[in-house]
């Protein structure tokens, strides 16, 4: 029988900018909160799908590596440059644009590689408090 365990309530701040929306072509940031559904079996030798502790811990890595940063698609890094008093890191996505969508997407596929690939994944994403992005994995 499969069964969800998940976690909520997990945040980031992130900046990005959407190209293909004039009102978000500013770099603007965003604090997104994520919850995390994992799909499988019972283990009969411990009674988890997966243990709390350690979906909560495999989040927040997958998480940091993505807080504070500003997102920038893979097409766009070369034309990019950022300079002042002030350190920028990244986060290149390999999508055409940062949305909500692609963001979800590639944070659901880490946690599903770093899950060893053996649960399916819903991951709900929110951009701000009222809008939000599902992404099922794979």
């Amino acid at each position: 029988m499969k069964v969800k365990v998940g976690i909520e309530g997990i945040t980031m701040d992130s900046a990005h900018y959407t190209l293909s929306s004039y009102a978000d072509s500013q770099i603007h940031g965003h604090t997104y909160i994520i919850n995390v559904e994992v799909e499988g079996e019972v283990n009969e030798k411990s009674g988890f799908v997966v243990d709390f502790n350690l979906l909560k811990k495999m989040v927040r890595e997958v998480i940091q590596e993505w807080d504070h940063k500003l997102i920038i698609p893979k097409v766009d890094l070369d034309k990019s440059r950022f300079e002042g008093p002030f350190r920028v890191d990244y986060k290149v996505i390999d999508a055409p644009f940062p949305t909500a969508e692609y963001i979800g997407i590639e944070i659901a596929k880490d946690i599903y590689l770093k899950l060893n690939k053996k649960y399916r994944i819903l991951l709900k994403i929110y951009e701000g408090k009222d809008s939000y992005a599902i992404i099922e994995y794979p």
